[in-house]
């Protein structure tokens, strides 16, 4: 009984408070907000309550930065996605038995990952969940998604900077990388945070001993010096900054800079998750597919480890 009233002040108070800080809230959220105060196991109006509140992170970390001392306003706006996510996972069904619960999941780590990259505008890529986190125990992403995270991982150069494109492979590397523990070597950064957030450019500029460099991509070719960089093929090509920057092929990335180990094998890579999730039709295939697809394309030889998966079929250059 405790726990049941409990978990509906919570509920409640999340419907009835504006977004912490906020003047006012955009239309769409105070919509969204009425629709659950009809209706509050409406698991679908809460699964887009977070997703509108991460994109008022977003915009709070955009062109428009929000000034430092607004940090706590940035955390709360997390703390009430986070909420919504967890509720509207919940309501929609275990791990793997719908999409939009899956899908709440994987945003909760997008929210996650956010708080992640607020740390590192002060703090800088030195800290980690002991300074904004714990990591939650019940973070989660679907198989197909732990798969490709490690997968990039494990592609990476020791001591690489990884960047990623979209949802996918930026919430896939991020959640391997710091609820797993793979590759703790590895600096996960999507590169439209570096691109939009002048505050952690500037913070991770320094760290990564770039000196001033702008949003322009001039950066790489100075990065490239000290670290060896990794791009994810959910990109269609590399950053292509006016510098030219020698980009190598490893399996699912371009790489560059310092690179002095020995790459994984193409044949040593796994497919088991996709081959599952194709089947299953799960929405998460499609995006890990076109990675490895675009991969195939570069390096013929992981049709063979695609092949024992029975994933070659679904990929035409395998085909040929």
């Amino acid at each position: 009984m405790a726990t049941f009233l409990s978990s509906a002040l919570a509920v409640a108070a999340l419907l009835q408070a504006p977004p912490p800080g906020a003047a006012s809230m955009p239309d769409s959220l105070a919509s969204l907000r009425a629709r659950l105060g009809r209706d509050s196991t409406d698991g679908a109006a809460w699964l887009l309550v977070g997703r509108a509140y991460l994109g008022l992170v977003d915009e709070a970390h955009g062109p428009t930065h929000r000034p430092a001392g607004d940090s706590g306003w940035v955390r709360a706006v997390l703390d009430s996605a986070d909420q919504a996510l967890v509720r509207a996972a919940a309501l929609l069904g275990p791990p793997g038995a719908t999409a939009a619960g899956d899908s709440a999941r994987v945003l909760r780590v997008g929210g996650w990952s956010r708080r992640a990259r607020l740390a590192w505008e002060t703090a800088g890529i030195g800290a980690g969940p002991r300074d904004w986190g714990p990591v939650p125990p019940d973070l989660r992403v679907p198989p197909v998604l732990e798969e490709l995270g490690e997968n990039l991982l494990r592609a990476c150069p020791m001591w690489g900077v990884l960047l990623t494109a979209d949802d996918a492979d930026s919430y896939a590397a991020w959640y391997m990388r710091f609820a797993r523990g793979l590759r703790p070597d590895v600096v996960v950064l999507p590169l439209a945070a570096w691109r939009s957030d002048a505050p952690l450019r500037a913070r991770l500029g320094t760290d990564l001993r770039l000196g001033r460099r702008g949003s322009d991509d001039a950066w790489l070719a100075e990065l490239v010096k000290h670290r060896p960089v990794c791009v994810s093929m959910a990109f269609e090509r590399p950053p292509e900054p006016r510098t030219h920057i020698g980009w190598a092929i490893r399996s699912f990335l371009w790489v560059a800079g310092p690179l002095k180990e020995q790459r994984v094998p193409p044949r040593d890579f796994v497919f088991a998750a996709l081959r599952i999730a194709l089947d299953q039709r799960d929405p998460w295939a499609a995006p890990a597919l076109a990675v490895y697809a675009r991969a195939a394309r570069a390096t013929s030889a992981l049709c063979e480890a695609m092949g024992t998966f029975r994933v070659s079929r679904e990929v035409a250059t395998c085909r040929r």
